[in-house]
């Protein structure tokens, strides 16, 4: 089993988003497996990451070849093929892979690959889509993460009228549904996370936000 800072990681099925996260991996340093059927799909990787293979990842043996069961984590992105990304989970539950991140191209193949014991569902077009409409309702945000459906981080510059107030007189929970969790103080690069609640927000400050998604909309940003 690798360590932190080598882990290995298993990408089975090399579309864009799988050669983006394959590449991605590899340029940081990470052992990287990357499987798919098509010859020419894992030719664009062979040259980036430790291991290209030209597989169908439906038979488990062919998974034993390329090593797959000593990876840490596997990514299986063939959000399109459901019985596909199926039988390649259940192939990678039966050879130990503790850590399986799929990837869905709605919600219904979600809740299919949710049930069979992916540790993780990503729609990645779907949360780009809310993304880009959160940043366009309100340009403030600087950056934003969505945990899930239900629960958003976000880096927000200090709206105007938080400023000049501490953090407890501002209510933010109970009015916007939203927890400050970190300030970069002055526009820094370090984030303080151990707030107290007498900080005086200042107008140059970025917040680090937790937010219920469906009540961001209503943040007023001015």
């Amino acid at each position: 089993m690798a360590n932190k800072e080598n882990m290995t990681y298993a990408v089975i099925g090399l579309g864009n988003f799988g050669i983006a996260v394959a590449e991605t991996m590899a340029s940081a340093g990470q052992d990287v497996i990357a499987i798919d059927k098509s010859p020419i799909a894992v030719q664009s990787v062979a040259d980036t990451v430790s291991n290209a293979v030209c597989a169908d990842s439906m038979d488990i043996e062919l998974l034993k070849e390329a090593g797959v069961q000593d990876a840490d984590v596997a990514i299986v992105s063939m959000g399109s093929h459901l019985e596909a990304c199926v039988t390649t989970i259940l192939n990678l539950q039966e050879l130990g892979i503790r850590n399986i991140i799929a990837k869905a191209n709605n919600e219904r193949y979600k809740y299919v690959l949710e049930r069979i014991g992916a540790d993780t569902v990503i729609q990645p077009e779907y949360e780009m889509g809310q993304r880009l409409a959160i940043s366009l309702v309100n340009p403030k945000i600087i950056d934003i993460y969505q945990i899930n459906n239900d629960y958003t981080i976000m880096e927000i510059k200090a709206p105007e009228l938080w400023w000049n107030r501490a953090v407890e007189t501002l209510n933010l929970r109970e009015i916007y549904g939203v927890n400050i969790i970190g300030i970069r103080i002055g526009g820094g690069e370090k984030v303080e996370t151990n707030i107290k609640k007498d900080y005086v927000i200042r107008q140059d400050d970025y917040l680090v936000i937790a937010a219920d998604t469906a009540r961001i909309a209503a943040l007023n940003l001015d």
